[in-house]
Order: structure tokens, then C-alpha cells, then sequence
């Protein structure tokens, strides 16, 4: 689920009009909401119900989702900013089927030298006896039994 933003809103659904003013509220760094956006809708609906409605030429602020990572509603990247503020520019991986088979092992390289691969075993760093049948020497406890 992504990040509510103004634009995904309907302003005249009372479930949606407020749920992307309550993104990434004052206090708690690092957490654009702290509810489920189902919770946030219901929210919504009960400013609504209270008389609160949105007046765009009155708005001085505006939510910049996360320029990185997914803009999932758990990522707390994102932040208010002055409205017409510029938008950090986005990043994205790279498309590695563009990339020349060179670059794409220095890439690789790169994820195993900062341990994002750590959990893969490279088969380069296998002892080539290490499947075959009785190429592990017993230890002298398990030689005494």
C-alpha cells in the first residue's frame, strides 16, 4: 500500500478527503503513519463529520514522499516541506540488463564487498572435496568413539 498523497485523495469522500493530511504528522521522526491507513480513514471521516474541509489557496505546506525506497506507508522518509518547494530527485536502481556483463560483476563485486551477499554462498570459496564422501577429517573426539 502506498503513502496517500493529496492527488490519490477524493476531497468530496469524507473516507479519503484528510487521509493524506495526516501522513507523516509533527513529533515522531521517521514514520509517515503511525495507524493503518484503514484507521486513517475513519479519521478522515470524523474531521469531516466535525466541519473540517480543505481549502488549497490556504495551504502552505506539502508532503514530499521518500526520493529512496518504496513509498510503502511503513517508510518514513518522506517529509512536509514550504508548498512549491523543490522535490529531492528520485533515485533508482539501475536496470542491470542495460549494463554490460563487466559492469554487472563489478556490481555484484560491489554488493559482496558491502555484505549485502553474505548470506549466498559463492561456490569460488567451496573446497572442491567438500561434497565428496569421507573428505572431512574426524576429529579425535569423534575418532575416540
Amino acid at each position: 500500500m502506498s503513502i496517500p498523497s493529496l492527488e490519490q485523495c477524493n476531497p468530496d469522500d469524507p473516507h479519503e478527503a484528510f487521509v493524506w493530511a495526516l501522513v507523516g504528522l509533527p513529533g515522531p521522526q521517521n514514520s509517515p503513519l503511525l495507524v493503518h491507513p484503514d484507521v486513517l480513514r475513519q479519521w478522515s471521516k470524523h474531521l469531516w463529520d466535525l466541519g473540517f474541509r480543505h481549502y488549497a489557496a490556504e495551504q502552505t505546506k506539502e508532503y514530499h514522499p521518500p526520493a529512496r525506497g518504496v513509498t510503502h506507508w511503513l517508510n518514513g522518509a518522506g517529509q512536509w516541506a514550504e508548498k512549491g518547494a523543490p522535490r529531492p530527485p528520485e533515485s533508482s536502481a539501475p536496470d542491470v540488463t542495460d549494463l554490460t556483463p563487466e559492469e554487472r560483476a563489478h556490481l555484484v563485486e560491489q554488493l559482496r564487498d558491502s555484505g549485502e551477499l553474505k548470506h549466498l554462498v559463492d561456490p569460488r570459496d567451496l573446497d572442491l572435496n567438500h561434497a565428496k564422501i569421507g573428505a572431512v577429517q574426524p576429529t579425535s573426539a569423534e575418532a575416540d568413539r
